[in-house]
């Protein structure tokens, strides 16, 4: 599974969005309200941005410092974050 995948399911979850087609979802589409001018993306606001913290840590074992909060445009952007830090651990 790719990565990205991993990611929307793991948000999915988090957040319980029991009306998200895993399927339908444009990983380059902006995931929170306030960018997202065209409704595209999950809407999510800046309660959900810290539960991804916590979720991102969890299954990805990959810390979010505030320096990094840009990260949260799209799901392809957190997933070049965490393919990142992972790859320097290596």
């Amino acid at each position: 599974m790719d990565l990205e995948k991993q990611i929307l399911e793991m948000i999915i979850e988090r957040l319980d969005l029991v009306d998200i087609d895993v399927n339908g979802v444009d990983y380059d589409a902006p995931l929170f309200a306030s960018f997202d001018d065209e409704r595209i993306g999950l809407q999510l606001d800046s309660v959900d941005a810290l539960e991804l913290v916590v979720g991102i840590n969890e299954k990805f074992g990959v810390k979010i410092g505030d320096e990094d909060m840009a990260i949260f445009r799209s799901i392809s952007t957190i997933a070049d974050f965490i393919r990142e830090k992972t790859e320097s651990l290596v």
